[in-house]
């Protein structure tokens, strides 16, 4: 199987603390090995170091998960924010900008494994849900901010519901368009698709209050 850009990362060994070793050990295993086998002695093992080193950092499974998960939303807004600049001062074209580069991500191979690992993973465990919840809620706040640049007369209510509906069809697609999957050829369609219908939504204000 070919090695992931998480092991490739954390085998450079370049700019990477042993908590950030940890992580991305955790990535790989997941990606790699599926949830099931997300086991404390296991992410110590594939990070070739000690268990005991493992949980000085991270005491427990739930606090390794939340991190992990608050690791992976950090580079997503790290790169949303360079999107954004990229994108000029227009909400409406960054706007654009992020439903294209997030759509493109899901044919990523680690994209399209890793997450569907994560919502296993949190089928069955509360606390993987309400980190996995965490996550996503950072997500969507980018996505907010963008939202209420395009339509500043949108409540609240209105902003967190059409941001958790965004999100919610465009991780949908995951299982359609990722890598290797059936309709992945039909990726800019559905770009083309997603960014004329959400904008529609966002200017019309057709929300429910």
């Amino acid at each position: 199987m070919a090695k992931t850009e998480a092991v490739l990362r954390r085998r450079s060994g370049k700019g990477q603390n042993t908590s950030q070793v940890f992580l991305l050990a955790a990535e790989e295993l997941l990606i790699e090995q599926g949830y099931h086998n997300l086991s404390m002695r296991k992410v110590a093992a594939a990070a070739g170091l000690t268990l005991g080193n493992l949980q000085y950092y991270f005491p427990t499974k739930d606090e390794l998960i939340k991190a992990l998960l608050d690791n992976c939303i950090q580079r997503y807004l790290d790169m949303f924010e360079q999107i954004r600049a990229n994108a000029g001062d227009d909400p409406e074209n960054q706007f654009k900008f992020l439903i294209r580069e997030i759509l493109h991500d899901l044919n990523t191979k680690n994209t399209t494994v890793f997450f569907p690992e994560v919502w296993s993973l949190a089928n069955h465990d509360e606390n993987a849900t309400r980190s996995l919840d965490a996550m996503y809620e950072r997500y969507r706040l980018i996505l907010i901010e963008v939202i209420t640049l395009i339509n500043p007369a949108l409540t609240s209510h209105q902003l967190k519901r059409v941001a958790l509906f965004i999100s919610a069809s465009m991780e949908g697609h995951t299982i359609f368009i990722g890598h290797g999957k059936p309709w992945e050829s039909e990726t800019e369609n559905l770009i083309a698709i997603a960014t004329q219908s959400f904008l529609w939504l966002i200017r019309s204000g057709d929300i429910p209050l």
